[in-house]
């Protein structure tokens, strides 16, 4: 026993002096990325939604475009930018001092790109807010070939305006148009399971551009825009599925249970990810706090029970001594985590469960 404590006073002195020893991680990345569910880890770039919200009477009756189409294109954004501002500001003479004055805010416009899609979601909201403000493309008719515009529209004809036909039809902007075709536009950033979001206060289109067509190409065709707006709204929140962000999980949402969830599959342990416990009782990482949530009443809550419970049971045949003992010391690793940091032995968060009777870990553990 003398020796046991003269080697473990011997490590905490030498853990003290030499705190990461001859073999250890930097933590600087790990502790300020990984700690606290990833609470400041950087967002990814293609986690985000996007959601028009475009005024009713902007509703024209065209082909590929109805409340569907609407959610859909929520999801054919491409890539976007998110706000950017750029502060006025002066230089003053303050008794020979220099002083930085704010003058004023400019909103800088920003690009957004769409996908074109094969049924021309992205095209028919274009011609939409087209139609909506300038009154040139509401003379266009598709006859019954399907053909389009083969002749010249009567509104395009050059002929002698003096007859009073002529004098019926109104070009540009003349559209008797009053309410803005866009309520606004929300850019959501999303990361564990809340999000950001930047709202566009009366954006419009100040450059719509189709992308360019290439025989020689096999590259995906977009469509891109150019947004200005009046000003920006911030916002913070949970993620709520078909509600915040608007139409998000409604369509062509992969609901199919992840195979490390209890009703996908889950994984033979009691208390972790996809473990026995943890889904049957809510002890660990539950199905049912995903991004789809649920209705414990409904009859597919009811289906997933009884899915999740055949699972459990499958996965609870499977347990072994071996695994239940590792588990086990997992846990208890975990709970003396903090002691492990200080550097026992010379090497930060290490402990050693297989080692003989006369490690310093073992008899670590028997301490506490």
């Amino acid at each position: 026993m003398a020796n046991l404590l003269k080697g473990f006073l011997d490590n905490v002195f030498k853990g003290t002096l030499n705190p990461k020893g001859s073999l250890a991680d930097y933590q600087h990345a790990a502790r300020l990325y990984v700690d606290d569910s990833f609470r400041l880890a950087p967002h990814q770039k293609f986690l985000y939604h996007v959601s028009f919200n475009i005024n009713s009477q902007a509703a024209v009756s065209i082909p590929n475009f109805n409340s569907l189409a609407l959610e859909e294109l929520n999801m054919l954004v491409k890539q976007v930018d998110l706000p950017k501002y750029t502060i006025a500001t002066e230089t003053k003479n303050q008794y020979n001092r220099k002083r930085k004055l704010q003058t004023g805010i400019n909103y800088d416009p920003i690009q957004m790109t769409f996908h074109d899609d094969n049924y021309g979601i992205t095209t028919a909201m274009w011609e939409l807010y087209y139609r909506y403000y300038f009154r040139d493309g509401n003379y266009g008719r598709t006859d019954t070939t399907g053909a389009g515009e083969a002749s010249t529209p009567t509104a395009f004809n050059r002929g002698n305006y003096t007859e009073e036909v002529w004098k019926k039809y109104k070009y540009g902007m003349d559209a008797d148009i009053f309410r803005p075709f866009f309520d606004s536009i929300q850019i959501y950033q999303m990361a564990r399971k809340r999000y950001t979001c930047y709202t566009l206060v009366n954006p419009i289109i100040t450059q719509w551009a189709h992308d360019t067509l290439n025989n020689a190409s096999s590259d995906a065709v977009g469509n891109s825009m150019t947004v200005e707006y009046e000003t920006v709204f911030y916002s913070r929140g949970p993620v709520v599925q078909g509600s915040t962000p608007k139409g998000f999980g409604n369509r062509h949402y992969d609901r199919t249970p992840s195979p490390i969830s209890l009703a996908g599959g889950g994984t033979t342990s009691l208390f972790g990810t996809g473990g026995i416990f943890g889904g049957i009782f809510g002890l660990g990482t539950s199905p049912f706090s995903d991004i789809e949530g649920s209705n414990s009443g409904s009859p597919a809550s009811l289906l997933k029970r009884v899915i999740q419970a055949g699972n459990a049971f499958k996965n609870f045949k499977k347990l072994n001594k071996e695994g239940l003992r590792q588990e086990g010391f997992n846990i208890l690793t975990a709970g003396i985590g903090s002691v492990a940091q200080k550097g026992f032995g010379g090497i930060s968060n290490t402990v050693f469960p297989k080692d003989s009777s006369e490690s310093v870990t073992k008899g670590l553990i028997r301490k506490i």
